[in-house]
């Protein structure tokens, strides 16, 4: 049973219908036609004007011939319309199925791609978003599943000190009530950077724009940053040239990339090692280098540094004190991408690693 609302009906019809008037429309010309000839012929030939018996029998057959004709067109053409309409339809079929498992939640699915033409446009489009779709929900899971990770050791650290000390089986010490603190400023952390980065990413992170020095901003990041660098006894060098064009920028954002990019470098840097900042201007953007001379990042790493929650291999087997978020490079990159501008990584065994960032002047 064929649904009346189904292209492939309404294409085989109403090609069928042209064709079947065609066919009859010319039956009917030729038929008159005909008969207008034959008659001017027997007026011209044989001095009569009416039709005898064999004259009639003769055009009835033309005529009878003619409809047969007619007639074997029409179903060969019914039989070719329908064919070509099943073969333009039959991909949108399996198009619509393979839709419908999609909105089920089965994202692996796939439609082969037969031709070239509009059809099979569509159909590479559906894979490809198909493909999409599923990818973005294994990036989903595993960020649930990160989220769960980085929640459970603050938490179940939280818990446990407080079951001991409710149960008066831990003293609560100062010492104790500040690490809670810490632990508990980790997870405000934690959770204000997943805000910001789920807004950032949906496109709907406010900035507050103003006309701004990044050098000066560089400066006082590295003010901030200074007792941690002391702690390992490092050395962060500074190249910032004064009276830099000013560029419309959220300072607080832009003040969080610097801190996030800085303490990068000196987490996977040793005690003792050299940190380069370097700002500099370019003819159509500032530029903004931090340059460490730490273990060189793999390069099949290189490419996943900035994904959420992503960890190399050196940062897995730190220490946790040692060990971030994991949102941090990713963050930078969604604050400098709103702003615009690229960041980048390169690193070598030769040069150490280095993050620069590129902010438009206009």
């Amino acid at each position: 049973m064929f649904d009346r609302h189904s292209i492939q009906l309404k294409l085989a019809g109403s090609t069928f219908l042209l064709l079947a008037f065609t066919v009859c429309s010319l039956i009917v010309l030729t038929n008159a036609q005909m008969e207008t000839a034959f008659g001017d012929y027997i007026a011209l030939h044989l001095a009569v004007m009416d039709h005898g018996p064999a004259e009639t029998m003769f055009i009835h057959s033309v005529h009878q011939s003619l409809w047969w004709v007619g007639l074997f067109f029409i179903l060969m053409g019914l039989i070719i319309t329908s064919v070509l309409a099943a073969g333009i339809t039959r991909p949108l079929r399996r198009l619509t199925k393979a839709a419908a498992a999609v909105e089920r939640g089965h994202f692996n699915q796939r439609v082969p791609v037969g031709s070239r033409d509009e059809v099979g446009q569509l159909a590479t489009v559906f894979n490809r978003m198909a493909a999409k779709l599923s990818q973005n929900e294994q990036t989903q899971r595993d960020f649930f599943a990160s989220i769960t990770h980085e929640l459970r050791t603050p938490l179940a650290l939280l818990q446990g000190t407080l079951e001991n000390m409710t149960a008066g089986v831990t003293e609560p010490t100062p010492e104790r009530l500040f690490a809670m603190q810490e632990e508990i400023m980790r997870l405000n952390r934690l959770v204000t950077d997943l805000r910001d980065l789920s807004l950032a990413q949906a496109h709907e992170l406010r900035l507050h724009l103003r006309p701004t020095d990044l050098g000066q901003l560089a400066q006082q990041c590295t003010m901030l940053i200074q007792p941690l660098l002391d702690e390992k006894e490092q050395m962060l060098q500074c190249q910032i040239p004064e009276h830099l064009p000013r560029l419309m920028l959220d300072a607080d954002r832009m003040r969080q990339v610097i801190g996030n990019l800085l303490v990068n470098a000196s987490r996977h840097s040793g005690d003792g090692s050299h940190i380069c900042l370097t700002v500099n201007e370019q003819p159509d953007c500032i530029e903004l280098c931090v340059a460490n001379d730490g273990p060189c990042i793999p390069a099949e790493e290189l490419p996943h540094i900035f994904e959420k929650f992503y960890q190399s291999r050196s940062a897995q087997g730190a220490a946790d004190s040692q060990r971030g978020s994991g949102l941090g490079l990713a963050l930078a990159q969604q604050y400098v991408a709103i702003h615009h501008g690229t960041i980048s990584a390169t690193s070598t065994p030769e040069d150490g690693t280095a993050f620069t960032v590129r902010l438009p002047k206009s």
